[in-house]
């Protein structure tokens, strides 16, 4: 029989991050119960998810967020799961989880996915902010802290979070959704039209490309407050693009599977904020699509320059162009990083190898805490 763990998640099946529910997919040992205070989307077929707002006491959810208050039904609903440990994705989630992990006396993990690790928001001081004051204890006395990148681990360790603790885990995408397809000439861009994406540096560069373009379908998915000045900056500059808008996560795979090109030119925004790892690079290169990205967070860790891709310092207009203009220039070798480029995701970014690490992880520290043990006594 599979073991229960509590997997955290405020804002549950959020569309914009279904990578949550997928890092549990091959699990065959443990069993996640998801806990938290809202249901952003259906829950996926086979998985439980439990509501924690009419579990509360008087104070409600203020007084279990603010204040750490666990009461007797919540703790009842959820010592009757026999759970061997919580695992809380985003660090705001982590530190809701801290005084449930207590109660319970359950080893906490803790996954860092980008801006919960670099936000000026989240990384200064603040006693009005509940991560912000619990940040501390909750590095202290968690069992395992998990950056989705290098560059995220990097940035934990600058600001207190104990090395020993931490153990960078990768984030991935599914390779039975994300395949090849038939390749057409199209270079795609797919996030939203904000500063950390880098959108302003890639229509400077498709500007400069110009004539460049001829024979190429430009596609830019997704929309954001920068969409109509940019816009009409491409119009300015006689480019013409497809702009189908927010795309739904189930339509992305075609999108990915008929490109060639896909360019990923994220940035740190003014806030802070920056990419862990961008799952649109896994996708991507599992979809066997050549990456014009930046040196930017975890990218590096994905995208090996000149190989799978290029890569070119954030906000660097001109060398950007530059790259794409090589891509354009020689498709042929450009279709071939992309080949390499989903070798290299099946080999490091897979999917069900990453959730049996997580597994892995999960059943590690229940053991060291004694936890399996002692809930199925």
């Amino acid at each position: 029989m599979r073991r229960n763990i509590l997997a955290y998640s405020d804002k549950m099946f959020t569309p914009s991050e279904s990578f949550i529910p997928r890092g549990y997919e091959a699990f065959d040992v443990l069993n996640p119960v998801f806990i938290g205070h809202e249901l952003r989307g259906p829950v996926p077929d086979g998985r439980q998810a439990i509501d924690l707002t009419p579990l509360h006491g008087p104070l409600g959810e203020t007084g279990f967020k603010q204040f750490g208050v666990v009461s007797a039904r919540l703790e009842a609903e959820l010592r009757a799961l026999e759970p061997v440990a919580i695992h809380a994705s985003f660090g705001k989630s982590g530190a809701y989880a801290l005084p449930l992990a207590r109660k319970l006396g359950l080893p906490l993990v803790v996954t860092y996915y980008g801006g919960d690790a670099t936000k000026t928001t989240n990384t200064k001081d603040s006693f009005f902010r509940v991560y912000n004051r619990r940040r501390a204890a909750l590095w202290r006395e968690s069992a395992l802290i998990l950056p989705c990148s290098g560059f995220i681990r990097q940035e934990l360790l600058a600001k207190g979070c104990p090395d020993a603790k931490m153990v960078v885990h990768h984030n991935t995408a599914d390779p039975r959704r994300f395949q090849p397809g038939e390749k057409d000439n199209i270079l795609l861009f797919a996030g939203r039209w904000t500063e950390k994406k880098g959108i302003e540096t890639l229509i400077g560069a498709l500007a400069m490309l110009g004539e460049q373009l001829e024979g190429w379908r430009v596609r830019l998915l997704g929309d954001g407050h920068l969409k109509e000045k940019l816009v009409a900056e491409l119009d300015s500059a006689g480019v013409t693009a497809e702009l189908p808008g927010w795309i739904p996560a189930d339509e992305m795979p075609k999108h990915f599977a008929e490109a060639v090109i896909v360019c990923v030119p994220s940035q740190r925004a003014p806030s802070g904020d920056a990419e862990g790892l961008p799952l649109v690079c896994v996708e991507a290169m599992l979809s066997g699509c050549a990456l014009a990205a930046t040196y930017h967070a975890g990218i590096p860790e994905c995208v090996k320059d000149g190989e799978t891709g290029y890569l070119v310092a954030e906000k660097d207009v001109e060398a950007l162009a530059d790259r794409l203009g090589r891509m354009i220039a020689d498709p042929a070798k450009t279709r071939e990083m992309g080949q390499k480029g989903r070798e290299f995701a099946l080999s490091d970014f897979n999917l069900e190898k990453q959730s049996r690490r997580l597994q892995d992880h999960l059943l590690r520290v229940a053991q060291e805490a004694g936890t399996l043990a002692k809930n199925s006594a």
